[in-house]
């Protein structure tokens, strides 16, 4: 008697559209022998993978330490700018135009505090136009007062006058008129 053939093999079963495995010889791949001390790593079988690197780490890390350090020393350059310009816009008389008085009044707001926001504010690089001519305009953010009131002024640095075009508080929303 011979050896018995399975008749579906290598052909398509039933309504399926996948083809069946053809039969197998019996015929395994044998595996290397590895060394008594070496493990490699690669417990699961496939591909090895090399270790990590420690010089590109380093690397890494000295590029963060870099960023870091030039974003710092940019911030340190814009706010001494930014206080060169201040005290410029702080040297020259201090003019209010109609809708400041009328929005500082509205608002609770004293020149002395808008003093104040010349002398301690941060220039708000957003909101402002240094490129305008004859009068750029900068919008200073401050906390003023006893109180710390945080208040927004908006000035045009004209070259033999600080003027201050309006004011704004922060922390209340006061509802003011038409100026």
């Amino acid at each position: 008697m011979g050896k018995l053939r399975n008749p579906f093999a290598g052909r398509h079963v039933g309504g399926t559209t996948k083809a069946t495995r053809q039969p197998s010889t019996g015929k395994k791949k044998k595996k290397q022998p590895q060394a008594a001390g070496d493990s490699g790593g690669n417990a699961g079988g496939g591909k090895k993978r090399k270790p990590k690197s420690f010089l590109g780490l380093l690397l890494t890390g000295a590029g963060f330490a870099a960023l870091w350090a030039w974003n710092v020393y940019s911030r340190v350059q814009q706010r001494r700018e930014d206080r060169g310009t201040l005290q410029a816009m702080a040297a020259r008389p201090l003019a209010i135009t109609e809708h400041a008085a009328c929005r500082m009044d509205c608002r609770f707001i004293k020149r002395g505090e808008i003093e104040e926001t010349l002398q301690t504010g941060r220039i708000n690089a957003r909101k402002s136009q240094p490129q305008l001519k004859p009068c750029p305009k900068y919008v200073v953010d401050a906390a003023v007062g006893p109180h710390r009131k945080n208040v927004q002024g908006v000035f045009a640095a004209c070259p033999h006058e600080t003027r201050v075009l309006t004011v704004i508080d922060l922390d209340t929303n006061h509802p003011c008129g038409t100026c």
